[in-house]
């Protein structure tokens, strides 16, 4: 059956992400995917339905979850215990365009879906591995739009992500992320592609 969404979640790992900050990222995640108003946002859409894949990434991609349909509860609480438990198996470089590479080979086995969209965690600037503005551009040719969830732990790293991405990005610190995560999804799962102006942190072309 086809989707309302299919949604590609890249998971910072680079050396700058410590064990504390992956744990809260993962669990976040997972905790915001599984909240009632998530999933009823997901079984309210046309088809009722999302998939989701995941990975993390740093020097290279990762997978952590195949596409998993999510369109219930339990589907939402089975993805959400997968990521929240997942070890993470690296800590290197910031190649944001070979994990932007990597989403758009995994769009490409992705199932049916009305909409595609990458969403990227990251606290850092590209520093190694493929153009990023050169990934972000294949993947709109794919017509996928990528968010990004920016955590402002480095100079210059917000802006990076403004002139990078094809949709909106979203800022946020590690004490807020939890709530910067459900609201970035609940954007995209909404089929919003833009920010609201009532959204802190929120940049792009506001919705009226």
């Amino acid at each position: 059956m086809i989707a309302d969404l299919c949604l590609v979640l890249l998971l910072d790992a680079s050396g700058s992400v410590d064990a504390s900050e992956w744990e809260l990222q993962a669990k976040a995640t997972a905790e915001a995917l599984s909240t009632p108003a998530i999933v009823e946002k997901i079984t309210h859409g046309q088809n009722g339905r999302i998939a989701v894949t995941a990975m993390e990434w740093s020097s290279s991609a990762m997978l952590i979850l195949p596409w998993t349909p999510i369109a219930s509860m339990g589907d939402a609480k089975s993805v959400a215990l997968v990521l929240a438990t997942y070890q993470r198996r690296q800590s290197g470089s910031t190649a944001v365009g070979d994990a932007l590479l990597a989403a758009a080979s995994a769009i490409k086995a992705a199932p049916d879906c009305v909409r595609h969209v990458v969403d990227i965690s990251s606290d850092g600037t590209n520093n190694a591995g493929s153009d990023p503005k050169a990934a972000v551009a294949a993947l709109q040719a794919m017509d996928v739009q990528v968010n990004a969830l920016v955590i402002e732990d480095e100079m210059g790293v917000l802006e990076f992500y403004q002139k990078t991405v094809s949709g909106f990005v979203m800022s946020a610190n590690w004490e807020s992320y939890q709530q910067a995560i459900k609201a970035k999804l609940s954007l995209e799962i909404a089929e919003l592609d833009a920010c609201r102006p009532d959204l802190t942190g929120c940049s792009g072309p506001s919705i009226h």
